[in-house]
């Protein structure tokens, strides 16, 4: 465990960037590398540079990705809301939710489970836990953004008036599904009991956990095909469309489900007069979306993060020789961009830098006139 530089002298930061700077990192270029250690190094690398992009360009790199899977999602909500067998339903989920790898692929964008991936090197005090979080925080909030602006749009276009089979499906398939007991309960309009909310906390986390291990294979599976656009997306869709018919719990995905459920509680006309039988009406549950909230958003948040801590660890274990080498790679730059900002205070208002060696901290959102 090494010093948090706060508590590091200039002459402490400078010593430990002179060793760092003798040490040998030629391996890390070598091209000849084996597949799997070329993904893990490349994966490294691209999610270490995403951290030091501009605020804005995290913001709406991850309100890409959360339009893309409002509509891979609304393409399943479509594709499956009138069928009757499971396995084909899991089957077509799995297939259409991999378009949204697709379309991040060719049109940009980032998830913030896949920077999860990144998260032990934070335990390992290679950088700060500030520049990880508020980077994760701005993905995540654009993921959120780009679905809930998709949903919206959805809704205000009347997508789903006139049929209340598809509104009824979104919101106990996508919605009370994820709730599992608690949402049964709600469903057939019974009474949930603590042990409905803990046996549903404990399934969404431990789902969360086996999510995240299939997401960050398929991160570091496309890096692995060096270069090769037809390899990565095959890559990406093999797991990718395992994770969705396993039905894990996925922290950006299940917003789907969340901004369905808290358009309904924000406005029940959007239902309409919805009519299960003649003179029996459907009833939303407009506390569901606080539910849902509560019992999935926040316990997959935590079982992606440990997901991705613990599969994390597993891979920079297999990887090791390469592993040490990147910390200590990731270390210096780190120190480098610490120390610069330490000598010279004002070096940042006086130049624009680029993204890549500029610490978000200190990053000017305009180029500012001498």
């Amino acid at each position: 465990m090494k010093k948090l530089t706060r508590s590091m002298t200039n002459d402490e930061i400078q010593e430990e960037i002179h060793t760092l700077e003798k040490v040998d990192y030629t391996p890390l270029y070598n091209k000849d590398v084996a597949y799997h250690n070329y993904g893990y190094i490349h994966t490294f690398r691209v999610i270490s540079d995403g951290l030091r992009l501009s605020s804005i360009k995290q913001f709406f790199g991850g309100l890409l990705a959360g339009i893309w899977i409002g509509v891979a999602y609304t393409a399943i909500l479509y594709a499956t809301y009138k069928m009757e067998n499971a396995s084909v339903v899991k089957l077509l989920t799995g297939l259409l939710f991999s378009g949204v790898i697709l379309l991040i692929a060719f049109l940009g964008g980032g998830f913030v489970t896949a920077h999860m991936w990144y998260n032990r090197t934070m335990f390992r005090r290679v950088e700060k836990w500030s520049i990880f979080l508020k980077a994760c925080g701005l993905v995540y909030l654009g993921n959120i953004a780009g679905i809930g602006i998709f949903l919206g749009i959805l809704f205000l276009s009347g997508a789903f008036n006139g049929n209340d089979k598809l509104l009824i499906y979104a919101y106990e398939s996508f919605g009370l599904g994820k709730l599992y007991s608690v949402g049964t309960a709600i469903k057939t309009g019974q009474t949930f009991t603590n042990g409905d909310v803990w046996q549903t906390i404990s399934w969404v986390f431990f789902s969360g956990i086996l999510c995240n291990f299939l997401i960050c294979l398929a991160t570091q599976g496309a890096k692995s095909t060096k270069g090769n656009t037809v390899a990565t997306m095959i890559m990406y869709i093999v797991v990718l469309f395992f994770f969705a018919i396993g039905g894990y719990q996925h922290c950006v995905a299940n917003w789907y489900g969340a901004w369905v459920l808290i358009i309904l509680a924000i406005d029940p006309n959007v239902a309409g007069n919805i009519q299960t039988s003649p003179g029996h009406d459907y009833l939303f549950n407009v506390n569901s979306a606080w539910l849902y909230l509560s019992l999935n958003i926040i316990p997959a948040v935590l079982g992606n993060f440990v997901g991705a801590l613990i599969i994390g660890t597993f891979m920079g274990l297999f990887n090791m020789d390469y592993d040490k080498l990147l910390l200590k790679e990731a270390r210096l730059r780190f120190l480098r961009e610490v120390l610069a900002v330490r000598q010279n205070p004002n070096l940042l208002s006086e130049k624009l830098h680029d993204d890549q060696y500029t610490p978000w901290y200190k990053r000017p959102y305009k180029k500012r006139k001498k």
